[in-house]
């Protein structure tokens, strides 16, 4: 009888208990706590691209809710920005999320048929609302879709490419490297490397200074111009 009762009172607190759950689950209990928001975005170390691009791109606002926010979508989001190197972000008990960008420099200057773009080093546009200097333009159809082959240039600017000017690319032909001196290096789309090599023997020579134009396009040939190379 007496394990009966404390049953039949053990049940009865439960379905209390059970009742006044329900009830209170009918309560929004967001409203008893303050919910924490972004109150401010800063973009630490940004130079080159748009803030308001970025924000509508990366999906994140002011005034949004920290339950809303989602740290790996902002991951992945920065990871699909062609123009970003490197970031790091933190979002701070505050409110305040700082995002920290490292941009790529532009490798060249891409003349499209007069279509202007800046193109990184394997070709891809970076869409900067900027002004640089001092940029190697390269000229023709499909050049960014072979500059990559090029990409070391950087390697023999002192030694070979020392008063660089333009390049040209022609599908299926090759480059044309273009000088201040008016020389001119035409070599063919693959091979750069080996083509640095014989640039740099036929440099050695007495005979480099008498020649405006050095072209190594035809496998295992060379032919040496004194003719001014075409712009």
């Amino acid at each position: 009888m007496r394990k009966f009762l404390i049953f039949s009172l053990l049940l009865i607190i439960t379905l209390f208990g059970i009742n006044q759950i329900h009830s209170y689950s009918k309560i929004n209990w967001v409203s008893f706590f303050p919910q924490k928001k972004i109150t401010k975005i800063n973009f630490l170390n940004l130079r080159y691209l748009d803030k308001e691009y970025l924000m509508n791109y990366l999906d994140i606002h002011l005034n949004q809710n920290y339950w809303s926010f989602s740290s790996k979508k902002l991951k992945k989001n920065l990871n699909n920005v062609n123009e970003i190197s490197n970031f790091e972000f933190i979002l701070h008990p505050s409110g305040v999320l700082d995002i920290f960008i490292d941009e790529k420099y532009p490798f060249m200057l891409w003349n499209n048929d007069n279509n202007y773009s800046y193109i990184d080093r394997k070709g891809e546009t970076l869409r900067y609302n900027f002004s640089f200097q001092n940029l190697i333009t390269i000229y023709g159809k499909n050049a960014n879709k072979h500059i990559s082959k090029i990409s070391n240039i950087d390697k023999y600017q002192k030694s070979i490419f020392e008063n660089l000017k333009k390049i040209y690319f022609i599908e299926n032909v090759g480059w044309r490297f273009l000088l201040d001196n008016e020389k001119c290096f035409l070599i063919p789309v693959k091979d750069f490397e080996k083509s640095m090599k014989i640039l740099k023997k036929i440099k050695g020579l007495e005979v480099y200074n008498e020649y405006k134009s050095i072209d190594l396009r035809i496998k295992g040939r060379i032919y040496l111009s004194k003719k001014k190379c075409l712009t």
